[in-house]
């Protein structure tokens, strides 16, 4: 059985229309020529790559939606309520004088207490330093709330 078909000039053609391979990516390491792939690596930036790259994902969208409409509704509740007249906000000076009573207050028992001896050899002295301590903590507490927040509702 013999062909008509002329394998060397089909196969010279589909040489010349076919796309050339690309190499694989690799380094090497070692003098003697040692080779790596180089996407395993983390040599190549990969996810920098990708179509989706910056692009915000949706599960943080929705997450952002969601918030969003957690503060409409808190809006809205804190805004039926001032029509009520169940609430008030406080103003900038009153938030200022506040604090700067807190402030003060801090102070005045920082001073007594650093008055008191470092060790304290009676049981009121020990009292006396440990309420101290708990009203400072407290105080500062106080003083860390009222500036973390801009805006205070009062309930009437």
């Amino acid at each position: 059985m013999k062909t008509s078909k002329n394998f060397i000039t089909t196969n010279a053609v589909q040489n010349i229309t076919s796309v050339p391979r690309q190499p694989q990516k690799v380094y090497v390491d070692t003098r003697g020529g040692h080779k790596n792939l180089l996407e395993p690596s983390g040599l190549e930036p990969v996810y920098t790559n990708k179509k989706d790259f910056g692009e915000t994902p949706k599960y943080l969208i929705r997450r952002r939606d969601e918030m969003q409409r957690a503060q409409e509704e808190y809006d809205a509740y804190v805004a039926e309520h001032f029509r009520r007249g169940a609430m008030k906000s406080l103003t900038a000076d009153e938030r200022a004088a506040i604090l700067k009573g807190l402030k003060q207050n801090w102070e005045e028992i920082h001073d007594q207490y650093q008055g008191l001896s470092v060790v304290p050899d009676t049981a009121p002295k020990k009292n006396r330093k440990e309420r101290m301590e708990a009203e400072m903590k407290q105080l500062e507490r106080d003083i860390e709330t009222v500036e973390r927040h801009k805006i205070i509702y009062i309930a009437n």
